[in-house]
């Protein structure tokens, strides 16, 4: 089974290298957002919503795995786990917003704000939006690749399909949580406090990695470490700050929403170069994650 695992795992990673995302009109992801749109606007309660959507999902993606067989299950299970997570989507949605600003078009760029963040960008110059994408990289790298390698990982050790369905789980209800988990609204209290711990372990670990990962690049770790003790829990949110301040420390930069956070200290002008920087590290920290599942299967 050990071999079978890698090769799941290593299947979904190349998957999402070359082929990225799907449309929209067959996305998994944006099906998913269909369906929980239309609970939520039948069932009043936002943990009975959470309840039918992941039991229905996982049940469906346990019920494929287990109808196929062979290389067809194995295959089936590469396809599944690899639309739990986005590596590549990373890139393909900060870069143009890097290439933007790089050409002086912040308006262009500013475009490209409402793909990775849920701010206004009327007005934000180019340290705003720079901000904003390493942002996005440093949070994104936990909740759209760390966290369902990481459920996918610690399930596999009941089997292969409890290790996919429990990656779908995860995908689901930090779907039902991007919905629902406003603070205005009252249905998204219990997804979002799902997701919050669920995403515990992950972005802690998630932070580690980028530490780690910086410092193979020799980056200055040391900076990154104490940011990251420092800043880390000024956020809202008890996980966003991890990967956010850690990668604020690690590129000696302030990283910033207005009127919310600022993780940091100014020790150099944010630059587009710093997207490119950002996304180098997090490569390095997803490579590491699979190493590391890789050694502990072996």
């Amino acid at each position: 089974m050990k071999s079978e695992l890698i090769f799941v795992l290593v299947l979904a990673l190349v998957l999402d290298r070359a082929l990225g995302e799907p449309p929209d009109t067959w996305h998994p992801t944006v099906f998913m957002g269909r369906v929980i749109d239309l609970l939520d606007r039948r069932i009043g309660s936002g943990a009975l919503v959470l309840l039918v959507s992941t039991i229905g999902f996982t049940l469906f993606s346990y019920a494929i795995l287990s109808l196929a067989g062979g290389v067809f299950m194995l295959a089936a299970s590469a396809v599944i786990l690899k639309m739990t997570f986005s590596w590549r989507g990373l890139r393909d949605y900060t870069t143009p917003l890097a290439a933007a600003v790089e050409r002086g078009d912040l308006e262009g760029a500013r475009t490209w704000v409402p793909f990775i963040a849920g701010r206004n960008p009327t007005g934000l110059d180019t340290a705003g939006l720079v901000s904003t994408a390493v942002e996005s990289i440093a949070e994104s790298s936990v909740d759209s690749v760390v966290a369902p390698l990481l459920f996918f990982g610690a399930f596999s050790a009941l089997s292969l399909e409890a290790g996919v369905t429990a990656a779908v789980f995860y995908r689901v209800v930090n779907t039902l949580d991007s919905m629902l988990g406003r603070p205005d609204n009252p249905k998204g209290f219990v997804p979002a406090k799902t997701d919050e711990a669920l995403n515990l372990v992950p972005a802690r670990l998630g932070a580690v990695l980028l530490l780690f990962s910086g410092a193979l690049l020799r980056l200055p770790v040391g900076r990154g470490l104490r940011i990251f003790k420092r800043d880390r829990n000024k956020t809202a949110s008890r996980n966003a700050g991890q990967t956010i301040a850690a990668m604020a420390g690690i590129l000696g930069v302030v990283l910033e929403k207005g009127g919310s956070y600022r993780l940091g200290d100014p020790l150099a002008e944010l630059k587009p170069r710093h997207i490119y920087e950002a996304l180098r590290i997090v490569d390095l920290q997803i490579v590491t994650l699979t190493v590391l599942m890789v050694i502990y299967w072996i």
